[in-house]
């Protein structure tokens, strides 16, 4: 048995309704795992004894139980103490394996007794009671304490938390807010509720992969996914309205930063990050996005993504002689093989058990026939899809349907090519009328959004077509199939791409199978420098490479993203098109379309609109 990792969880997660601490064990072959358990258990029961705490146990074995993750609850300020009692009560299942006695608890007492005394946030408590008696959210983390959100909180040093009778409580509320999770699509849909939310007037706070911003203006780059970038957000005395991307490693990692929000929203859930902390199929995953919706209040909405995940075509539906007829001549441009349209895969949102929901739910799709959408109707729920005339519509129950904008209208939907942002507008026009905002601003706010940085981008550059996306995983590359399409007419295209070292052999297989869907003409490979996680240098695009030499797609490798696209216009004729997929390296493509005469202002162009370049 050993220990992979103890960590903190800081709040709502896949295992409790609130903070404590989890271990992360993975058995070795012979292992007792029974036994193991058992004095896991016990251990952690003693402990809680000791530091007077009601501390009953979760474990959630793994496949083959080849691991577990053991949990516990712990109250919000001991929750470094408490991974101490974890890693002692791990220890005490790995001397029982081999047959010694446990580690005594009175030689660590005095140590984790201390410990928690030097935790300890003596108001915490008195706090907390009086907060939710006056419908107050609070907020805690190392450095600060905070009650009520955004331009109605207000922010003290942990270390000078007040007592309750020195809150100012009646200024003090909570805001609109709102949570965005799935595979794909996350931040597209966090960005446009976000443009929503303030064209019906609010100063919206929005957390996403790219970073944080405040009023649509970036305050930090990066990936900003997690409860901390929450936090940031919901302390900031301008938002008046929250709009936060919650990512699968956030969940499980540490749990939500909230305890209550307006709604929620579920995109899709795909094969991606698969084989991490024992979510090893898209059930499992599934359960994990679907921590958001625990905590959505009773007047709140829960929007889910009806329409299937994208099917790849598997190893024994793809062949050389699938992807590249014998008798088109290698120098004509490959369009997508129609078995790349192969048979959908099972939505796992579909088997979630909505009666255990805490609010309404609302489906989404792009289909107005999909069952899912006809059977939530037929029993007076609320529906949105694109009609028939192409208007992204609300239906509910027996009442007319209401038509919001046309797709058409919409740049980043390339006149509906782009049936993933399609989806990304259903998704993100639900959650807005879940929150109350009108259907006016629902209409100008996706009407108006032009730019969406690293998301289908399209730049027209010297004699050929740029195209940027985010595409990760198979669900997300075979998608842009259509949008691709429309756009090479006919053209030569060229995918340049890179993938991160913590996916499996398999997975990576996948996306190499996902990508040759597309019908390219050259694929470039590269490594992610910054997300080796574990891989040599190499190892990847060796890997990508020998899956594409099998499908009979020529491959080349590239230093970077920036080197793609210099190849790219070496080998493009007027009209090809160069994709660069997994588009991390933002700054540096930008400074070499800047050298080369693109305005990044000039984000009319760089819209997606049909047509644009």
């Amino acid at each position: 048995m050993r220990l992979l990792d103890a960590r903190r969880l800081t709040g709502v997660n896949l295992d409790l309704d609130g903070p404590g601490a989890i271990a992360e064990v993975e058995f070795e072959a012979g292992d007792d795992v029974a036994r193991a358990v058992a004095a896991w258990q016990d251990a952690v029961a003693r402990a809680a004894r000791l530091l007077g705490w009601d501390a009953p146990t979760v474990v959630r074995r793994w496949l083959g139980d080849r691991g577990a993750a053991l949990v516990f609850p712990a109250p919000a300020d001991a929750l470094y103490v408490a991974v101490d009692v974890t890693e002692w009560a791990v220890e005490c299942a790995q001397r029982a394996l081999v047959g010694e006695p446990p580690r005594e608890l009175d030689e660590l007492a005095p140590t984790l007794l201390a410990a928690r005394e030097r935790e300890r946030l003596a108001v915490l408590p008195a706090l907390q009671a009086a907060a939710e008696a006056h419908g107050v959210p609070l907020l805690l983390d190392d450095d600060h304490l905070s009650l009520g959100e955004g331009a109605r909180s207000r922010v003290w040093p942990r270390a000078l938390a007040p007592a309750p009778a020195d809150v100012p409580w009646d200024s003090l509320r909570p805001i609109p807010v709102a949570l965005v999770t799935g595979t794909n699509g996350k931040t597209t849909t966090a960005r446009l509720l976000a443009r929503i939310a303030r064209t019906a007037g609010h100063v919206p706070g929005n957390t996403s992969t790219d970073g944080l911003a405040v009023a649509e203006q970036v305050v930090e780059t990066g990936d900003w996914t997690g409860p901390g970038a929450a936090r940031i957000v919901l302390r900031d005395p301008r938002v008046t309205f929250a709009v936060l991307e919650v990512a699968r490693g956030g969940i499980l990692r540490r749990g939500l930063a909230v305890d209550r929000c307006d709604a929620a929203c579920i995109t899709n859930v795909s094969a991606d990050h698969l084989g991490e902390h024992g979510i090893d199929d898209l059930a499992a995953m599934a359960r994990v996005k679907a921590v958001v919706t625990r905590v959505v209040a009773p007047h709140g909405r829960i929007v889910l993504g009806a329409d299937a995940p994208i099917a790849v075509p598997g190893p024994s539906d793809m062949s050389p002689g699938t992807l590249a007829p014998e008798h088109v001549p290698s120098d004509m441009p490959r369009q997508p093989s129609p078995v790349a349209s192969a048979t959908p895969q099972p939505n796992p949102l579909l088997d979630l058990p909505a009666d255990a929901f805490p609010a309404p739910v609302v489906w989404f799709s792009r289909d107005p026939q999909h069952p899912q959408l006809q059977r939530h109707r037929a029993a007076g729920g609320e529906v949105w899809f694109v009609s028939a005339a192409g208007q992204l519509t609300r239906g509910r129950g027996g009442e007319p349907d209401v038509a919001v904008v046309a797709i058409d209208e919409l740049p980043f939907c390339f006149g509906g090519a782009a049936t993933h942002n399609v989806a990304n507008a259903l998704a993100a026009a639900a959650l807005a009328a879940a929150v109350g905002l009108p259907d006016a601003a629902i209409a100008a706010g996706l009407r108006s959004f032009v730019d969406n940085p690293g998301r289908a981008q399209l730049v027209a550059l010297d004699h050929a077509k740029l195209f940027l996306d985010f595409a990760h995983n198979p669900a997300g590359i075979a998608g842009l199939a259509p949008l691709l399409a429309q756009i090479r007419a006919g053209a030569r295209l060229l995918v340049s791409l890179g993938i991160a070292g913590d996916r499996r052999d398999d997975d990576i297989r996948d996306i190499a199978r996902a990508v040759a869907s597309l019908g390219p003409d050259l694929v470039l490979t590269r490594d992610l420098e910054h997300y080796l996680r574990g891989r040599a240098p190499g190892e990847v695009p060796a890997l990508l490479e020998r899956s594409f030499e099998g499908l009979g797609i020529a491959c080349e490798r590239v230093e970077s993203e920036v080197a793609a696209i210099r190849r790219g216009l070496e080998w493009a004729r007027p009209g090809d098109v160069i994709a660069i997929l997994v588009h991390v390296d933002r700054d540096e493509v930008w400074a070499e379309l800047r050298a080369r005469g693109v305005a990044p202002e000039a984000d009319e162009d760089r819209s997606g609109r049909p047509g644009a370049t």
